[in-house]
């Protein structure tokens, strides 16, 4: 099952690609929307598809108007209790605050606070390989040059020769395939999204047993999360540069035991509830350097060391300057998509891990760009019109959507993601979940102040605004929220009012909860304080 990168069937990168693909939406243009189903015909459980294989023309493809996500959507008399305030959801990372003078940028790369790996609590590695699937194979059209990017303290490795670097993106670029996906699925997705991210961090605490204690660990999760009033869950597929699913093009995660596919049993016992399943991936982050030999065979750890995956702190991350490494994140969404019934897929704030310029040196030279800046967000611009363009042609009627830095201005001067223009072009997302991590007392970021930025973004661009909260702060300080910094030590209900807050925003589109164990499985010095808002979200959650 392995080395078939370059044989398998190549995916719906380049297409996605148009050299122009940013149109700006204005009032009267398609609304960005997702095949809303009806609760009560919620489809059965669902199973990964048959083989397939997707030829892709150069026909375009239609923008947002494949699926329905209504914006500002009246809130429905089962949520009417909610009035306004607090909703609080983190997905994987946590950025700094910035709310007092925020913290360095890092020069090497760190896991924010609750993102932290811990190797003790790690599962055993499988001995076994894990059991090929049968992959959709997606034919891919003639190669693309892309630019580059840079960042912070980074190996001496990553400085890359003139010859192993990108072109500048002047090459034309194959128009995407006409929307006629793969997956024939119709996505369960909601008009008011109630979510909540599960990391892998929750899942390697739910997958040292058996198959079906994997099974059962799962479906009392879901369990718990649709007691609380949860209709989504975005569970991590991809963290590491790796597959929590049987792939061809990427190793089985350390994170779980056994040879047993888990997608299918997530995504079952997801649907089996009526939770829309959003499929996370971490497109650029692989993994610690200790873990490289788990890549043995894939041609993605083929690169570790070359300009194309460079090493930053503990972990390497793919140069998304280049077409391939571009390509092999599209072929890895489009084998999920294609194959499995997912909802939608997912992706959080993890852009370029570091500003130092050593990271993409070379092909920052070769780019024919004069600043750096304007070259990454070029990079990461691809790189999410890839995957929008992506999902449409393995599934149209299922949704992209991305998990920013909460901070505006972090987004570009750390990340390069250019986040506004995601928002108000087509052919980028369907919906924008930044993620709000302040206290309503945070000195430069107060949640409300905060969220009514992005809600004027969100209305502009026409698309729903789906606001990230966390758990992760309860009952600690905020060292960097200024004159809020004991705010989440003394105050109380904080996520309940956030989600009411939330609920006032003319783009509203839901809410999302960081993360599942924070919530559910507490440390014990905090877990007073986290029942009781749990039990106030709960209140304004169904």
């Amino acid at each position: 099952m392995k080395n078939k990168y370059t044989a398998a069937a190549s995916l719906v990168m380049s297409f996605c690609v148009l050299a122009g693909c940013s149109t700006e939406r204005g009032e009267n243009s398609p609304e960005s929307s997702v095949n809303i189903i009806d609760i009560g015909s919620a489809p059965a459980a669902s199973s990964s598809s048959s083989s397939t294989v997707l030829s892709l023309p150069s026909s375009t493809v239609s923008t947002r108007s494949s699926v329905s996500i209504t914006p500002a959507v009246p809130v429905s008399s089962s949520s009417s209790a909610v009035s306004s305030s607090d909703r609080d959801s983190e997905p994987p990372e946590e950025p700094a605050d910035s709310s007092e003078p925020p913290p360095p940028v890092q020069s090497a790369i760190s896991e924010p606070q609750g993102y932290v790996e811990d190797s003790s609590s790690e599962p055993p590695a499988s001995s076994s390989e894990p059991v090929s699937s049968t992959l959709v194979e997606v034919s891919l059209p003639p190669e693309t040059s892309v630019t580059s990017s840079s960042s912070s303290t980074v190996s001496s490795s990553s400085t890359e020769s003139s010859s192993d670097t990108a072109s500048s993106s002047t090459a034309s670029v194959p128009e995407p395939p006409a929307s006629s996906g793969v997956n024939g699925y119709h996505a369960l997705n909601y008009a008011e999204v109630k979510g909540m991210w599960i990391s892998y961090l929750d899942i390697m605490e739910m997958s040292s047993g058996t198959e079906s204690a994997f099974r059962s660990e799962i479906a009392a999760a879901y369990d718990n999360c649709a007691a609380l009033g949860i209709n989504t869950v975005y569970v991590h597929v991809r963290s590491h540069g790796d597959a929590y699913y049987n792939s061809d093009l990427f190793p089985r995660t350390k994170y779980m035991s056994g040879s047993y596919d888990p997608l299918p049993i997530m995504i079952e016992e997801a649907h089996k509830r009526n939770l829309s399943f959003q499929a996370w991936i971490n497109p650029l982050r692989m993994n610690a350097e200790k873990d490289l030999s788990r890549g043995n065979g894939y041609a993605v750890y083929d690169w570790a060391g070359s300009g194309r995956m460079v090493k930053v702190g503990a972990y390497y991350y793919l140069n998304p300057a280049y077409s391939e490494v571009i390509d092999l994140i599209a072929r890895g969404a489009a084998e999920i998509v294609a194959n499995y019934d997912v909802d939608g897929l997912h992706i959080d704030d993890y852009f370029y891990p570091t500003t130092d310029a050593s990271f993409d040196s070379g092909a920052f030279a070769d780019s024919g760009y004069s600043q750096i800046s304007d070259f990454r967000i070029a990079n990461c611009d691809k790189l999410v019109r890839t995957l929008y363009s992506t999902v449409k042609t393995a599934n149209p009627s299922a949704v992209f959507g991305v998990s920013c830095q909460g901070n505006m201005d972090n987004n570009y001067k750390d990340m390069y993601a250019d986040v506004k223009k995601w928002v108000k072009s087509d052919g980028y997302l369907d919906y924008i979940m930044p993620q709000v991590y302040f206290g309503f007392e945070n000195s430069t970021q107060p949640f409300a102040q905060c969220v009514k930025e992005w809600d004027n973004l969100a209305a502009e661009g026409n698309v729903p605004l789906i606001v990230g909260i966390t758990a992760a702060k309860i009952g600690a300080e905020d060292v960097w929220a200024g004159a809020g910094r004991n705010e989440w030590l003394t105050d109380s209900a904080i996520l309940r009012r956030q989600v009411l807050e939330s609920l006032e925003q003319m783009s509203y589109g839901g809410v999302c909860l960081f993360r599942y164990r924070l919530l559910f499985a507490p440390d014990g010095s905090v877990r007073a304080q986290i029942e009781s808002e749990v039990s106030d979200l709960r209140s304004v959650l169904n």
